[in-house]
C-alpha cells in the first residue's frame, strides 16, 4: 500500500520528511488555464519535490460546468488535455473527477437531462485521461457539498448503467460517514475502486477518533485492495501532525493484517 497527503505544492517537503510516499495536488497547480512557458516554473518545481503527485484532485473548476445550459464539451476537452499532460509529466497515475461545484445541476434544470450531460462528460474525461496513461476515479460528494453523485453505490450504478468504460471510482471514509453510508455499500463498490481519502472524525487527521476508520480499512482488505489511500482532511499543524498521521495510517493498515 501506498499513502499519501491531499495538499497544495508548498507543503510537499512537510509531508516527504513525514515519510508519505505520495502527494496529492489540486489540478490547479499544474496550471492548467496557462500557457506552457506561465506554468513551466511552477511545474519544475513539482518535478524537483522529493515525492511525486501520483495523484490529482478536484480536476474540473467551477469555470467549466459538466451540465446545464452552459456546458460545452469541446471546452472540457480542450482543457483536460492540457491539465492530463502535465499531470503525465509528473508521474500522474489517478485523477480524482469530484468538482462539486463543475458537477453541479443547476437550479430549474432538467435532471434527466443534466444526467445526460454528466455522462457525455465524465465519459471523455474518462477517455481523455486514459490517452496519458491515468486513471479517472469519480469520487461522491456528501449532499452538503453537491446535488448529485452523494454515495459511492449511486456512482458505482451510474457507471455501471452508463457503461463508463473508463472510470472508475473513488471510495472516501468521510463522505461515507456524513452520508451514513453502510460499508456493505463499499464492499459492493470495491471491484471499481481504484482510489481511496480518509479523514478522522470531523474531517480532522485520520488518527481522529468518530470515523469508522478500522472498519473501512477491513472492506479494503477483504477485497484485496493494494494501491493508494490519501489522507484528506484539515489540519491544525502540518508538520507536526504529519509524521503521526503516516505512522497511523501504515499501522492501521499493517496491524489489520492475519
Amino acid at each position: 500500500m501506498r499513502f499519501g497527503v491531499c495538499i497544495s505544492p508548498d507543503q510537499i517537503e512537510a509531508v516527504a520528511a513525514a515519510g508519505f510516499d505520495f502527494c496529492e495536488l489540486p489540478a490547479r497547480a499544474v496550471m492548467p488555464f496557462d500557457d506552457d512557458a506561465a506554468a513551466a516554473p511552477a511545474l519544475r518545481a513539482i518535478a524537483a519535490a522529493p515525492i511525486r503527485p501520483e495523484s490529482f484532485n478536484v480536476l474540473v473548476p467551477a469555470e467549466i460546468p459538466l451540465c446545464g445550459p452552459h456546458a460545452d464539451l469541446g471546452v472540457l476537452r480542450a482543457y483536460l488535455r492540457r491539465a492530463f499532460s502535465r499531470m503525465a509529466s509528473l508521474g500522474a497515475a489517478i485523477a480524482v473527477l469530484g468538482s462539486g461545484a463543475a458537477r453541479r445541476i443547476p437550479d430549474g434544470w432538467s435532471r434527466d437531462q443534466a444526467l445526460d450531460q454528466l455522462a457525455d462528460a465524465v465519459a471523455l474525461a474518462g477517455e481523455e485521461a486514459g490517452r496519458y496513461g491515468i486513471t479517472l476515479a469519480l469520487e461522491h460528494l456528501n449532499r452538503r457539498e453537491c446535488n448529485v453523485f452523494n454515495t459511492i453505490g449511486e456512482c458505482a450504478t451510474f457507471i455501471r448503467e452508463r457503461g463508463l468504460r473508463d472510470v472508475r471510482l473513488l471510495a472516501d471514509l468521510y463522505h461515507i460517514e456524513v452520508e451514513r453510508e453502510p460499508l456493505d455499500a463499499v464492499a459492493s463498490a470495491m471491484p471499481q475502486v481504484a482510489h481511496v481519502h480518509v479523514a478522522g472524525g470531523g474531517r480532522q487527521s485520520p488518527d481522529a477518533p468518530g470515523y469508522d476508520y478500522a472498519g473501512f480499512m477491513r472492506i479494503l482488505r477483504n477485497a484485496g485492495y493494494d494501491a493508494r489511500i490519501s489522507a484528506e482532511c484539515s489540519w491544525h499543524n502540518l508538520a507536526e501532525q504529519a509524521p503521526v498521521t503516516f505512522a497511523f495510517m501504515r499501522t492501521h493498515w499493517q496491524g489489520g493484517r492475519s
